[in-house]
């Protein structure tokens, strides 16, 4: 077979196609080919929201929106507390990063509650879902011309109570689906489905998806399955985060199994929005778990099979606690899921947005981007396809409760239209050549041969790597961190949720010692605080540390006594703070203890030893408290390991991993259910620190699953690994290179 360079075009700087910059352009640019045939940059779009626009001067509560795509207009209603508690709702128009209302119109002239909305595609109008007179249910269909709204006679679609309805559109039935709590029959989880004819709507008979208590509650509809999906808390099991797949067929719906993805309280409205590019369901909903102490706002994807449903692993939003009144909607633009919500822990509750991209069954996220600084509730968010906007509406306790909206733009790309790769640098205006498909560019640098390499949303070449959660099969060393200086002999190691706190116990000084990273996660930023806290006068062989996930509680596991030592601390994550409260003894199950883990909620406590070559799981009555703790269970890991010293779980609990010195490795197990070692098995997975560590004492993963860390008493330091990697789906393939300054584009060889 020929060579490489024999199947080149002659010379580096053939297929170049001579074109018109817009705008100045370096050499090596990738570019992007614009409507108009000229050239532009690749780059991203600034992430964020234009100034607020008040579209209710009066007090309001409860704001939903929603998308008007025939008028292309958005629409708000509410309830006007300054008129009676009147059900309104206002038109507004989207024009670059602002947008202007119309006026007001009534929609249901008594007290209007629970306010819910869609957009009916097929008629071409507005439904808007409330509980008014004797807290029944209605529905009314209404009608946008220009910047107002008509709208028909409001219709009961139940006459008893029906609290917090939820509303979406089947594009397949082409039915209205609401679903909402049934006071009057225990508060049951009920849907019902409706039909629009002209300026009205008629319904069909109720139908439940929960036989117990439901509050709240989100709904959306799967285009690529035709399925409503509805995620709510099951008030009957714990308030478990819960999601249903139904079916519509005329004017009826059925269901499927519900599926529970959060074992644990969720609470506090359930964003739901179905991306259509990963034909993936994704729920943003408030992780009520460890005692209502966090409420982190999480999300998570959900993958639809006929009548079920599957989910992924859980992500933040938000490394911040205490979020609230989570929505969400797909930008079509950006392919991306916008979530809404209400930092409820700062103060004032400052209102924000996260953005994420959804990879197979996870969903990451970028840096949290504040839409308003000051005090929001209530957020409701809508993508404006003709503007290619989101729109963010809300209420301001600063603007004396008024409804405010803000026009919010997504971080996008013009990398989906790239063309080529700049030969030499073109000023503005000019004709110059670019690299196209099948030619070379050889102005690069720091390329790797025979890498590929992918245009990334900011214009960037990069060989394309991710990290795989939590997947320790393919890891790599990277870096690493001393601890001798504080002490040498390191044993238990832990970090704050939001990486910027690392913390140590050893029992040459028999001290938590404290670290701050200044980037998160990143060993390479860290550096001693100079504050510790001694244990001494509880243990003076400390093995394993823990903290509680809102960092109010410490835990440190010895062998003196056999025991877990639980102390509080005042500020959160500061252990000059601590102060000791009681202890647990394990000496039952195990007299040589090492390694010490808690489940993400509290509630359960693991702890494994020398002795008996196992994991001890320990249930807590409450949370994060050692003294309310009671044996369990045990899984034995002597196959694997005969000297287990550290252990640690993925965020679900499904995935558990065991460090050893017998050998000097990571072990990998699969639990079916997770934090249950009963139902654990070897995944057959095992990493090998030896190169680095010879006695690792702990192992701890970074919150993603995309970092994990391994102290070691031999080298008294701190060794980090990334997790294995995969190529990204998310950007642009441009090419492969043949140097380090030179790239086939779009070799595929």
């Amino acid at each position: 077979m020929s060579n490489l360079s024999e199947l080149l075009p002659t010379g580096g700087g053939q297929n170049a196609v001579d074109f018109v910059a817009s705008g100045t352009l370096a050499s090596g640019q990738t570019v992007a080919l614009k409507a108009d045939g000229t050239v532009e940059a690749v780059t991203g779009v600034t992430e964020g929201g234009g100034s607020s626009v008040i579209f209710a001067s009066s007090k309001i509560y409860w704001p939903v929106s929603t998308f008007d795509s025939n008028s292309n207009k958005v629409v708000i209603a509410y309830r006007n507390a300054d008129n009676s508690n009147y059900g309104t709702a206002v038109v507004g128009t989207v024009s670059g990063t602002s947008i202007s209302f119309g006026t007001p119109v009534v929609f249901e002239s008594s007290l209007t509650n629970d306010i819910g909305s869609t957009f009916d595609s097929n008629s071409n109008k507005v439904v808007i879902a409330y509980r008014a007179t004797s807290n029944y249910g209605y529905a009314v269909v209404g009608t946008v011309s220009g910047t107002s709204i008509s709208f028909g006679t409001s219709v009961a679609w139940q006459s008893s109570r029906s609290y917090y309805p939820a509303c979406t559109f089947d594009s397949n039935s082409n039915r209205v689906v609401i679903s909402y709590s049934a006071p009057d029959n225990a508060s049951k989880g009920t849907a019902i489905v409706g039909t629009v004819s002209g300026t009205s709507i008629s319904f069909g008979s109720p139908v439940l998806f929960q036989n117990s208590t439901v509050e709240y509650s989100g709904i959306g509809f799967d285009s690529t399955s035709n399925k409503i999906i509805i995620a709510y808390g099951n008030a009957g099991a714990g308030t478990y985060g819960t999601a249903i797949v139904g079916t519509v067929s005329g004017t009826s719906i059925s269901f499927g199994t519900a599926v529970v993805f959060l074992s644990d309280a969720s609470y506090n409205f359930f964003g739901v929005a179905f991306d259509p590019i990963a034909n993936k369901i994704v729920i943003g909903y408030q992780d009520y778990a460890s005692s209502n102490l966090n409420r982190y706002g999480t999300a998570i994807v959900g993958t639809v099979s006929g009548t079920s449903i599957s989910f992924g692993t859980p992500v933040r939003l938000n490394t911040a606690p205490n979020v609230g009144f989570i929505g969400a909607v797909f930008d079509s633009t950006s392919n991306k899921v916008v979530f809404t919500y209400v930092l409820q822990a700062s103060s004032p509750n400052n209102g924000a947005v996260s953005v994420g991209t959804v990879s197979g069954t996870s969903i990451s996220f970028g840096t949290p981007t504040l839409f308003d600084s000051g005090n929001v509730s209530d957020p409701t968010c809508v993508f404006d396809s003709s503007s290619n906007k989101v729109v963010i509406s809300y209420k301001s306790s600063t603007t004396n409760n008024y409804g405010l909206s803000v026009v919010f733009t997504v971080g996008s790309s013009n990398n989906t239209d790239f063309i080529g790769i700049t030969a030499e640098a073109i000023s503005d205006t000019a004709t110059g050549p670019v690299n196209v498909y099948g030619g070379i560019n050889a102005v690069q640098t720091g390329l790797t041969i025979a890498s590929d390499y992918y245009v990334q949303d900011d214009g960037s070449l990069a060989a394309g790597v991710t990290s795989i959660p939590y997947d320790i099969s393919g890891a790599t060393y990277t870096q690493n961190f001393s601890v001798s200086s504080q002490d040498t002999s390191p044993q238990g190691l832990a970090f704050s949720p939001d990486g910027t706190k690392m913390f140590m116990v050893g029992y040459a000084d028999d001290r938590v010692f404290q670290y701050a990273l200044s980037t998160a996660f990143d060993i390479s930023t860290a550096s001693y605080s100079s504050i510790y806290f001694s244990v001494a006068a509880q243990e003076t062989i400390p093995r394993g540390l823990a903290f509680s996930v809102d960092g109010g509680k410490m835990f440190v596991l010895g062998t003196t006594a056999d025991q877990v030592f639980e102390y509080t601390l005042s500020s959160a994550f500061n252990v000059s703070t601590a102060s000791f409260v009681d202890a647990f003894s394990v000496a039952a199950q195990e007299t040589d203890p090492q390694g010490i883990a808690f489940s993400t909620d509290g509630a359960k406590m693991f702890i494994t030893g020398h002795t008996g070559q196992d994991v001890n799981e320990y249930a807590l009555s409450t949370v994060f408290d050692v003294s309310t703790a009671s044996y369990t269970q045990n899984f034995s890991i002597s196959g694997q390991e005969t000297q287990p010293t550290g252990i640690a779980f993925n965020s679900a609990g499904t995935k558990m991993f065991i460090i050893g010195v017998t050998g000097q490795d990571v072990n990998e197990y699969t639990l079916s259910t997770g934090f249950n070692v009963s139902t654990a098995s070897f995944s057959g997975i095992t990493f090998s620190v030896a190169t680095q560590e010879t006695s690792p004492q702990a192992v701890v993963f970074n919150t993603t699953g995309t970092n994990f860390y391994v102290l070691g008493a031999s080298g008294d330091d701190i060794n980090q690994y990334a997790v294995s990697q995969t190529t990204f789906v998310t950007t642009v393939k441009a090419g492969q290179a043949i140097s380090a300054t030179t790239i086939n584009l779009m070799d595929l060889t």
